[in-house]
């Protein structure tokens, strides 16, 4: 072979290298729709998943709010147990800027024994989130 077929065959092979390097219009707009999908899956995904780590939060603060409200009835005498039937009571100050209430049932069921029935209500939007109920006897 002559030297000048060796340079048109070489020269071919670059051309042809060069026309290959890289990637089409096409190719590229598809690799940005994958990727597009895929973030805003990931997007979707992470807003829900924000979404309920809140409401698991505010679930928690009242329970927590509510589970101390039982323990300060636990700390009341037997005989002051009645009186606390039919209290609402709120994690603020007043109903108006209060979150949670917690609504207090008081009642005999035996002789020196009452039960104690507590239910947490979330009051933006009148969700029951729990209910306790507990037996308290004369000591």
């Amino acid at each position: 072979m002559s030297a000048a077929g060796m340079d048109r065959g070489s020269r071919g092979k670059s051309q042809a290298a060069i026309t290959r390097a890289g990637f089409s219009v096409l190719e590229v707009t598809i690799a940005l729709l994958i990727v597009s999908t895929v973030l805003v899956s990931l997007t979707g995904a992470f807003l829900t998943s924000a979404k309920a780590v809140h409401i698991a939060n505010g679930t928690s603060r009242g329970t927590v709010f509510l589970q101390s409200v039982m323990e300060d009835l636990s700390a009341q005498p037997f005989d002051a147990l009645p009186s606390f039937n039919g209290n609402h009571i709120y994690d603020q100050p007043t109903a108006q800027r209060s979150t949670w209430s917690v609504d207090l049932a008081v009642f005999p069921v035996g002789v020196d024994l009452e039960q104690v029935d507590a239910t947490l209500t979330a009051l933006h939007g009148g969700r029951v989130i729990s209910r306790v109920s507990t037996l308290r006897s004369r000591r």
